[in-house]
């Protein structure tokens, strides 16, 4: 197969939060560089929610599961033909995340949505499978996003964090030659799924943390949920619904049974917030000078105050403000993770997986 110097690939990217799919389209340099061309988001279709959220909590049996496997590739593939389509794309590869249905850092990890489809509908190679091979040589097989937020963000060698807040929130540190990356707790997992059961699924998040912002959070119960020693676990580490779904969220409901609703709402927020500052307290060397948030939460208004209220010695921008949509970062990461494994590129940081040696992410599916 003659490489390609030059290949627009899109970035496939459904998170922990299942509020749907991302399709990134990015022009990709065999030299280093990626350039933000366009996106599109869309829901999962009536019904696959359910069905993924039953595959997150564990909830599936093994037949049940296969056939969601494909039901998720069939749709994978049938969305991005329609888009290309629609909106004239070219499309040389194709990089696919899948749907995270088990993540245990350093033990096992598995996403769903079978690329077959992809490969056979649009007619291009696609990677997929990105965090086994990193397991496979001792790392957590998360976050695999770094090298994408140094290439894109990475402007000098100040401190600077990239924050992703998306159903877990975790975040990309560099300074001077030293680049750290893991999970810092919660990010709109927590928050999202209260708002759905408080209005009955009749919101699917807390646009601009209108409703949190009413209340006043519990800073006591904040401060119990933080000395949990998942918090205090050393990077590397990576978090998933595992660690901060049902489960969690019922015990906290527990702890806030004689809180009002926005109050619930506002101390949920409160946990994302402050367990991000804590981690950087705790686990980096020298406090960043900028942090740039991307993910669902960089919409959340009110959680941006929060944070700019929690860390006054930071400058806290939006990833919009360097070039890239806060909703386009994952989808451009797994574009770039996907270009480099079909250049034979190393991708993966060890210093930031705790993996024994760096590699090419990602098994290819040729057409």
């Amino acid at each position: 197969m003659k490489k390609r110097k030059t290949v627009n690939t899109v970035g496939i990217m459904s998170g922990t939060s299942l509020d749907g799919i991302d399709f990134v389209l990015c022009k990709c340099v065999e030299t280093g560089e990626i350039k933000y061309v366009d996106k599109v988001s869309v829901k999962f279709p009536s019904g696959l929610r359910e069905k993924l959220l039953l595959a997150a909590e564990h909830d599936m049996n093994v037949a049940e599961l296969s056939e969601l496997n494909h039901e998720l590739g069939k749709i994978y593939a049938s969305q991005l033909k329609s888009i290309a389509k629609k909106k004239n794309w070219k499309v040389h590869l194709v990089g696919l995340h899948g749907q995270t249905v088990h993540h245990k850092g350093g033990s096992a990890t598995l996403q769903i949505g079978e690329p077959s489809y992809l490969a056979t509908e649009i007619e291009v190679p696609v990677v997929s499978d990105f965090r086994a091979l990193d397991i496979a040589y001792g790392g957590q097989g998360a976050p695999i996003a770094t090298d994408f937020h140094e290439t894109v963000f990475r402007k000098n060698s100040n401190p600077v964090a990239i924050q992703n807040i998306g159903g877990i929130g975790n975040v990309s540190y560099f300074y001077k030659n030293k680049a750290l990356s893991f999970d810092t707790g919660p990010g709109n997992m927590l928050m999202d799924t209260f708002i759905q059961e408080y209005t009955v699924e009749k919101k699917r998040f807390d646009e601009n943390g209108k409703f949190a912002k009413t209340g006043l959070a519990d800073l006591k119960i904040v401060e119990k949920w933080l000395s949990d020693k998942v918090f205090s676990k050393k990077p590397p580490r990576s978090f998933g619904r595992e660690e901060f779904g049902q489960k969690f969220y019922e015990r906290a409901l527990i702890d806030m049974k004689d809180l009002s609703d926005a109050d619930k709402a506002a101390t949920f927020t409160e946990l994302t917030a402050q367990s991000i500052r804590d981690a950087y307290i705790r686990f980096l060397p020298k406090f960043p000078e900028e942090i740039v948030i991307c993910g669902g939460g960089a919409r959340n208004s009110y959680l941006i105050h929060r944070l700019r209220y929690l860390m006054p010695e930071s400058e806290i921008a939006i990833s919009n403000n360097h070039g890239w949509p806060e909703d386009a970062v994952e989808g451009g990461a797994f574009a770039l993770l996907a270009a480099k494994r079909y250049w034979h590129q190393k991708s993966s940081i060890p210093s930031t997986t705790g993996a024994r040696k760096r590699a090419s992410l990602g098994k290819l599916t040729l057409p």
